[in-house]
């Protein structure tokens, strides 16, 4: 459900003459899901042992839209996003291309769209529009790919390519597909959006990373097939010839289907990314940087009736050797079943892992089990 702006901001809004009453229209949207994990490890040697808790997502969207005076249509917004801590993995180690993965609350969704017409438009902002932040082979289920937290591991199937940095692109509708080119010049997240100003910016400082630019391409639609959903997605950074950074370029690119016929959806997944970062297993550190690691991954599910779906995912990661400094990568491989039932305003869903390869560990250190729970609402 969309609730409307209330009046008196609106107003307030209106003498700051940023819109009109007449030609504006401001929404505000929301969601909140709270989940129960319990992870169970084969090996207690590591010390991480078996382990339960609860996690959380809150997040409050505010969208605008109306006309600017010289005629043209336009589309602002931006949202604020509130986590639990994410006690099952590092954010460095599941961020596909290392680097600075801010978690603040205000890097979330923000653009200004200015429409050239109807389907096409320019847009500035971070965290907006297509991207390729999507897992189309886990569709009764939630959360990435792959297994995390089994002795302290971070999976090794890459969730995405995107950064979430600011930049400009072009946005592309049509009736088959959809299409979004972004440039990022520093493609950190935050980067150079937390001095409005840039009185005191400096070259590798909290403002401006040392890293090159970024472009990010993704495409999405039906290709004109009833029930088909389609993604193709790239990403391309040149990696910055320093002391201090990886000597890896850092991209990547991720294919996607999901075909739906009648009750049953079938789905497939193929992703690569390069220059990311690998927390082993019952391992003390992350072994960061020069990684190249790949997922493939496929599902089914049946609706059972118009409430209650059920599905079968299956995926397999593996990661190069890297700069790793001991031990060698094993191939991650996880089987996962997914329970969603819709209770009208909210939706609960139940989802049981199994894996082996943990964070590329071989033997007991890479097994383990996971069983989520979470209920989620939209308003």
């Amino acid at each position: 459900m969309k609730n409307k702006l209330t009046t008196a901001l609106a107003t307030s809004l209106c003498a700051l003459g940023f819109v009109s009453q007449s030609n504006a229209q401001t929404t505000i949207t929301g969601n909140l899901d709270i989940a129960f994990n319990a992870v169970s490890t084969k090996n207690t040697a590591s010390g991480s042992g078996s382990y339960r808790g609860f996690g959380r997502e809150s997040q409050i969207n505010f969208a605008n839209k109306g006309k600017l005076s010289n005629g043209m249509n336009y589309e602002a917004g931006f949202s604020l996003e509130i986590d639990g801590n994410e006690a099952m993995g590092s954010s460095a180690a599941i961020t596909s291309f290392g680097g600075s993965d801010d978690n603040s609350a205000t890097m979330e969704n923000i653009y200004i769209n200015l429409l050239l017409a109807p389907d096409t438009a320019i847009t500035i902002g971070a965290d907006h529009g297509l991207n390729s932040d999507v897992t189309l082979t886990n569709p009764v289920g939630f959360g990435y790919l792959g297994i995390q937290g089994v002795n302290n591991a971070g999976s090794i199937y890459p969730t995405s390519l995107n950064q979430a940095a600011f930049g400009i692109g072009i946005k592309q509708n049509s009736p088959i597909a959809n299409l979004q080119i972004v440039y990022q010049p520093n493609p950190v997240k935050g980067g150079g959006s937390f001095n409005d100003t840039f009185h005191n910016s400096t070259a590798g400082g909290v403002d401006q990373a040392t890293r090159n630019s970024r472009v990010e391409l993704a495409v999405r639609g039906s290709l004109g097939v009833k029930g088909l959903d389609v993604l193709g997605a790239f990403a391309k950074e040149a990696a910055a010839k320093d002391a201090i950074t990886t000597a890896e370029d850092v991209d990547g690119r991720r294919f996607a289907a999901r075909y739906n016929f009648g009750r049953v959806t079938v789905a497939g997944d193929y992703i690569q990314s390069q220059g990311g970062n690998i927390t082993r297993a019952g391992a003390a550190a992350t072994t960061s940087q020069n990684h190249t690691t790949k997922g493939k991954s496929g599902s089914v599910s049946y609706a059972v009736d118009k409430d209650i779906t059920v599905g079968y995912t299956r995926s397999v990661a593996s990661a190069s050797q890297g700069n790793l400094a001991s031990g060698i990568l094993v191939d991650e491989k996880v089987h996962m079943v997914a329970l969603g039932y819709n209770l009208g305003p909210v939706l609960a869903q139940v989802q049981y892992r199994k894996g082996e390869g943990a964070g590329g560990a071989s033997g007991l250190t890479g097994q383990g089990e996971i069983v989520q729970f979470r209920l989620g609402t939209r308003f």
